[in-house]
């Protein structure tokens, strides 16, 4: 073990002491291209003069935005008639009045309600690490108790978070605690891919009372959605943030309501906000989120139980019953002195039903220790592990909707470790801290040796090294730091993580290697930039690409920002600068700070060549990316799109325009360009196939003169 640590250190130290970077494949590195792109133009937020004594504003870039669902549940309840139950758009007024979790000084300070909607937005206070959340409420009619919760309720929530996910850095969810255990698990199933952190919560008193833990919770929730990335489906209630899979209802009575039994806690508030990353689930993947929203309701729970007969079994097993959880004695034991019970079992996995063994204890795993516990395995059952009833439970709901898959390999997933929702032995032994010569040299120089202190020096050292490493693209280095234990997606002292250097840097390979480690495309440093920030700013082509098809996108503000800094580049005839920015997912249409297109632009200074490459860009959108529309144009079948986009073509004092630099909707008046022929064919195909106009000034093709002639044939159709 000492010989594989010292190893791993000399590797480290060889790798980064390299004095350059030999790449191995071809780059798209240019030293001079970070200067040929205009610097990020940010929001200013404005200060209101008439309030002196207030405190500095933060910078937008310290701001996150946080969805809000709220589906029902004791939260947000009232009284009516002795009882309680759900009340409509009641929340919203309520929290506006709680100074923790709305900041009404601020938000009139920074002009909040000018970019957001002041009826469902709010903003809490600055927190102890200098953030701001601003999150917004998404309110169902009717509000539900959670009792009444359904499938496709579930799906209702996961598809709410698929509309907004680029529009948000986190969700949280209100819910009944009831059935809140159920919905976690079926949510962190159905959020394949899933890159940002889900936050179910609530409580057991409403948050309308005096004395209750519904502020506690929507506090504790927002803050964990909106400063730190943990790619899970989680629950936070009474100051601990668990694995959404994980959980189980303990307590009907008590604000310690739900308990993770066989998982530490992800995350405890107490005085600081204590991640355990260790133990954060990453989704290991360069495949974009998605949510599948298709579940097997023919499902259920059955519990082994003393003198339970076989005709019990034997009904509940028939037909249209597609998969059961067993729950079992101890350590997922049954009777094997009962061979009609057996037997029943038996016939049910051979006609491929799938039952999962899982034990009726709180703690504890399924094992075949005992004959009785073999005796169902020979059955035809699956171990279910650690799995909670309601974990195993959404599992089978969620695999058995796999149409495409046969049942050996449906049998295979339920066996397998896909949320995090069942402990796992790894093969091998973890190296330790203390096993670590690196770790070793540190700790002795400052006389520490308590494994508290030990994970304080790794957290603080190797994210550094861990950038370091990147900066050079050496993936060996990297390899040994993991084998440390150090978290990859940690930041150094500016929030810049590996995959933020190896983007600026252009190491294609060593951003792969980062994504199928479980590094996060959407960390932020502490100027708020991602990695796609930087693969933009640096113009890597192949890294934009890459970090767009495991879901990286620009955020709000980087969005508003992209109109100006598009027109910036039309100007400056920057085609690979625009193109860059196109692979990135920014809105070619974008206007910039003067009420300009980048099309406008060009056109109004006489670039030509740049019109032609943005008419390129925007007719063939569906291939800029990867195969698929950009992010802004998911929705691509509204019938205005020609009259927009004629809007951002329209040249002022055309022939026949409506006047100088006024649209003629309908009609698209290129003037006279020199483009390629395949720009030409590409363009007009697009346009004849929406049945839209095209006034033809003068359209001359470098290489095919004659095709100006079929382009007008092809028009005259529409005309």
């Amino acid at each position: 073990m000492a010989d594989s640590s010292f190893d791993n250190l000399t590797s480290l130290a060889r790798a980064l002491s390299h004095p350059k970077l030999e790449l191995s494949e071809p780059s798209d590195v240019s030293p001079t291209r970070g200067a040929q792109l205009q610097p990020c133009r940010r929001r200013k937020l404005s200060s209101c003069t008439s309030l002196e004594s207030v405190e500095p504003l933060t910078s937008p870039t310290a701001e996150a935005r946080v969805l809000v669902i709220n589906t029902g549940g004791t939260i947000g309840m009232t009284i009516h008639d002795n009882v309680l139950a759900p009340t409509a758009n009641a929340l919203v007024k309520s929290l506006r009045k709680l100074p923790i979790l709305h900041d009404a000084m601020y938000a009139q300070q920074t002009g909040l309600y000018d970019y957001y909607s002041y009826e469902n937005t709010l903003v809490l206070p600055l927190s102890k690490d200098k953030k701001r959340i601003v999150y917004s409420i998404l309110e169902y009619s009717p509000l539900l108790d959670s009792s009444n919760m359904t499938t496709d309720d579930w799906g209702r929530i996961g598809k709410d978070i698929e509309k907004n996910y680029e529009n948000y850095d986190g969700f949280v969810i209100l819910h009944g605690t009831d059935t809140m255990a159920y919905t976690a698990s079926a949510l962190s199933f159905m959020c394949e891919h899933l890159g940002k952190p889900i936050v179910l919560t609530g409580s057991q008193v409403p948050i309308f009372e005096m004395r209750n833990d519904g502020r506690g919770n929507l506090l504790g929730a927002l803050l964990i959605a909106g400063q730190f990335v943990i790619p899970e489906v989680c629950l936070y209630f009474y100051n601990k943030l668990h694995r959404g899979n994980r959980v189980t209802k303990v307590d009907a009575g008590s604000f310690n309501a739900f308990s993770s039994p066989n998982l530490a806690p992800l995350a405890t508030a107490e005085v600081d906000i204590k991640i355990n990353w260790d133990t954060v689930w990453r989704p290991n993947t360069t495949a974009k989120f998605q949510v599948s929203t298709e579940l097997n309701r023919n499902v259920g729970l059955l519990r082994l139980f003393p003198g339970i007969t076989s005709a019990t079994v034997k009904a509940f097993l028939q037909p249209p019953m597609m998969g059961v959880v067993l729950e079992t004695y101890g350590s997922g034991n049954a009777p094997d002195n009962r061979p009609d019970l057996l037997q029943e079992l038996k016939k049910a996995t051979d006609s491929g039903v799938i039952i999962i063994n899982c034990t009726q204890c709180l703690r504890g795993t399924v094992s075949t220790s005992y004959a009785t516990g073999m005796v169902l395995m020979d059955a035809g059952l699956i171990a279910g592990g650690d799995m909670t009833p309601e974990a195993a439970l959404s599992k089978l709901s969620y695999v058995l909707a796999k149409d495409k898959l046969d049942l050996d390999a449906k049998k295979k997933l339920m066996g397998r470790n896909l949320r995090g929702e069942m402990s796992v032995d790894l093969a091998g032994a973890k190296l330790c801290l203390s096993d670590s010569r690196f770790i070793q040299v540190i700790a002795k120089s400052l006389s520490v040796s308590c494994k508290e202190e030990l994970e304080a020096i790794r957290d603080a050292l190797t994210p550094p090294l861990a950038c370091a490493a990147a900066k050079i693209g050496d993936i060996e280095a990297l390899q040994a730091l993991k084998e440390m234990g150090t978290n990859l997606c940690l930041g150094d002292y500016d929030g810049r993580t590996p995959l933020h250097i190896a983007a600026c840097e252009g190491h294609l390979k060593l951003v792969e290697y980062l994504l199928g480690h479980g590094a996060t495309v959407y960390a932020k440093d502490r100027y708020g930039d991602t990695p796609l920030c930087n693969a933009v700013r640096f113009r890597h082509k192949e890294v934009v690409k890459l970090l767009r098809q495991t879901g990286a996108h620009f955020s709000r503000e980087k969005l508003e920002e992209a109109g100006t800094e598009l027109c910036s580049l039309a100007a400056t005839r920057d085609l690979e600068g625009l193109e860059i920015w196109s692979l990135a997912g920014a809105d070619l249409r974008k206007q910039g700070y003067d009420g300009q297109t980048a099309i406008q632009v060009a056109q109004a200074v006489g670039n030509k060549e740049v019109v032609a490459f943005l008419v390129q860009l925007m007719s063939n959108k569906s291939k800029t990316v990867f195969g698929e529309l950009n992010s802004y144009d998911d929705d691509d079948d509204d019938d205005d799109d020609e009259a927009t986009l004629a809007a951002h073509m329209a040249l002022p004092n055309s022939p026949g325009s409506p006047g100088p630099g006024k649209p003629n909707p309908g009609v698209i008046d290129l003037g006279t360009i020199f483009v390629d022929s395949d720009i030409i064919f590409g363009f007009t195909s697009h346009l004849l196939k929406r049945k839209t106009k095209m006034r033809l000034g003068r359209v001359v093709s470098r290489d095919e003169p004659q095709s100006i002639n079929i382009i007008g044939a092809q028009l005259n159709e529409f005309e």
